[in-house]
């Protein structure tokens, strides 16, 4: 066992267990802030191919 196990008094599974859990937090939190983003460029996506679409119609 090493000396940070022995010293700090915490078990392995723990250190683990809290680890995964800060990593899965930082995932959410990446993915909740990208949703909104990713969705607000398919958008004006959408509006650039609806405003060529009508400008197309337009001329002929």
């Amino acid at each position: 066992m090493s000396r940070a196990f022995q010293h700090a008094g915490e078990s392995r599974g723990l250190v683990v267990v809290t680890t995964a859990a800060q990593l899965a937090l930082v995932v959410v939190v990446w993915l909740l802030a990208l949703i909104p983003a990713a969705l607000a460029a398919l958008a004006l996506l959408g509006v650039g191919a609806v405003r060529r679409r009508l400008r197309a119609d337009r001329t002929g």
